[in-house]
Formats: C-alpha cells, structure tokens, sequence
C-alpha cells in the first residue's frame, strides 16, 4: 500500500460498564490482538490506548487509558473505533478487494 494508511473500522465502544470507566466493545473483525494492552485505536475522541482487555460473551469489557468515570464512558457511547491494516499476506482482506478487477482469465 503507498501513501497514507487506510484506517479500517474494527469496533464499537456499546456502552458503559460499571462506574470505573470500563465499556462494552464488539469487535467487527476477528482479530482480538486489536484489543491486546497497549494497541491503540483511533476515534471521534482521539487516539485510545487499551490498558486491559478481557471477553464477555460475543464482546469485551476494555479499560482504554483516556476514559475516565462512569461519566467518561457515557461520552463514548457508540464510538467507533478503526486501525491501520494488519500486514498478513496469509489473509484476503476486504479493503484489498474494493477496487480491485476480476480477470476471467
């Protein structure tokens, strides 16, 4: 890829989660390293820095280092959240495809 990254969408802050500054995200991809301590996603709100992640049913409960309070984390209801691409050749990724031209070859 040349020029500036694409961001992809890789999730979505639902809800809040106690009273601490935890939420509720769905992961939109399969790659759960998205949400490993440290990784950082870009939103609405600015760059968010996972502290803790950990699975709760078919999503996570995350602690990012920039949501703060029960009030913190109403403010981020329904966030989305993207990232640069993961570099696998070994994976067909869909932002690959858009554009792309099918050879009947």
């Amino acid at each position: 890829m040349t020029g500036p990254a694409r961001l992809l969408e890789v999730g979505r802050i639902d809800k809040p989660h106690g009273v601490t500054g935890e939420v509720v995200v769905t992961l939109s991809t399969n790659r759960i390293e998205r949400l490993a301590s440290g990784s950082v996603l870009e939103s609405r709100l600015g760059p968010l820095t996972v502290r803790s992640a950990k699975p709760l049913q078919h999503r996570f409960i995350v602690r990012f280092a920039e949501i703060v309070g029960r009030e913190g984390a109403e403010a981020a209801r329904g966030v989305v959240l993207s990232a640069e691409p993961i570099d696998d050749p070994d994976e067909l990724w869909i932002h690959d495809l858009i554009g792309a031209v099918v050879s009947a070859d």
